[in-house]
Formats: structure tokens, sequence, C-alpha cells
């Protein structure tokens, strides 16, 4: 008890805490409605399931970092005037931006409305395209890399960047093994060469996928925002 005390224990007191709390609750129910898809409806042609859980895990680690910001808020949300910071978060909320506007373009509009209507094809696009990983962690991490926030004050913070940093990492060896041998009974990532690469989706997913990496590096190992 001594222990989880002292690792829960925020060393930053946030003039806020009710937006911190909102903040926490908004991207845990968005993270924990990913993971549900992701377990049960992402990428129906998987022959496995098994696939998927260390991304699942991954997520759980964000979660619970959210979770502990919802109990004990520590996150700086004050505005940080650095311009990499400011440029590496307006690229993740235009990456938010043009996966959820692809979505539309290339399936929403054309496909899911007219065989189901508004309310399914709203459905559809919250739950598969507006909370997924890049959707929602360009999000989350474009909003948090523009804040004072620093992982050394705040444990929730922490267990953020971790949670992400594992789950970048998990992708880009994927990325190295689907180049070689495909993602067998991926219909995503099972001709990496002849299909995935030239997806648009693929490329934003890839952007974000390297600034995320980039700002959590150096936010775990620097611990300062300039």
């Amino acid at each position: 008890m001594f222990i989880m005390r002292n690792l829960i224990r925020p060393e930053n007191k946030p003039k806020n805490k009710f937006l911190n709390r909102v903040f926490a609750i908004t991207f845990a129910l968005i993270i924990l409605i990913w993971m549900y898809y992701l377990a049960t409806s992402w990428d129906p042609g998987l022959e496995s399931r098994k696939e998927l859980v260390v991304p699942e895990i991954c997520f759980l680690i964000i979660f619970v970092g959210l979770l502990v910001e919802t109990w004990k808020p520590s996150l700086d949300l004050g505005f940080h005037k650095d311009r990499r910071w400011i440029f590496m978060s307006t690229v993740l909320f235009a990456v938010f931006v043009l996966i959820n506007v692809y979505w539309w373009i290339a399936h929403g509009i054309v496909n899911w409305l007219p065989q189901y209507g508004w309310s399914k094809t709203i459905i559809e696009y919250l739950t598969g395209t507006f909370v997924m990983e890049t959707s929602s962690l360009s999000l989350m991490f474009g909003i948090l890399f523009l804040t004072k926030s620093v992982s050394q004050k705040s444990w929730s913070y922490k267990l953020m960047l971790i949670g992400a940093l594992l789950f970048e990492f998990f992708l880009f060896l994927g990325y190295a093994q689907w180049m070689i041998g495909g993602y067998l009974g991926s219909q995503y990532y099972n001709d990496f060469f002849g299909y995935t690469i030239f997806q648009p989706w693929f490329w934003l997913d890839f952007t974000a996928e390297i600034v995320i990496t980039t700002g959590a590096i150096w936010l775990l190992v620097k611990g300062k925002m300039s």
C-alpha cells in the first residue's frame, strides 16, 4: 500500500481539477470503446484474435493512466509556448482531421449512408474510426503536447506515454515483419507492398506513430518540454 500511494501521488497540483477529470474521463471512454471494438470487430479477416493481445495490453496501460488522472489529477494543462511541440501537435491534429474526413469520403458517403442511413453510419464512424488508435491518440497527444505536463510530475501522464510507446514499438516491429511475409489473415496488411503502402490511411497512421513515438521518448527521457 505504501508503494502504491507513492506511485500515484502527483507532484503537480493542477489549479482546475475539474478540467483534468473531464479530459481524463472523455479519453478513458474513447480508449475503452476502442479496446472493445478492437477485440470484437476490427479486421474481420483475422484468423485469430491472439494477435491483438499486445495492443490491448498497451491500451489498458493508457486507460489505467487516464483513470489515475481522474482520481488524482496531476496534468498541467497550461499552454506551453514552444514551436517544436506546437508543430508536433499541429501534425497530430491534421492527422486526426484527415483520417476522419477520409473515412467519410471513402466509406461513409459512398457506402454506409446509401445502405444503412444516418444512425448506423454515425455509429460505425464513431466506433470504427473516431475512437480508433490513430484518431484517438492523435487527438489526445495533440492536446497534451501543447501543455506544460511532464511525466516526472504526473504518473498518469507517464503511464499514458509508456502505453503509447509500447504500442508504437509493437507496430514498428509488425511493419518489419509484414514487409517480409505479409500479415496472413489480415485484409489490411496481408499484401504490404501491393496494397497497404498505397492506402492514404497507412501514411496517416505512420505519420502519427512517428510523431507520438518521438514525443513520448523525449518526454520520458528528457523530462522537459523545451
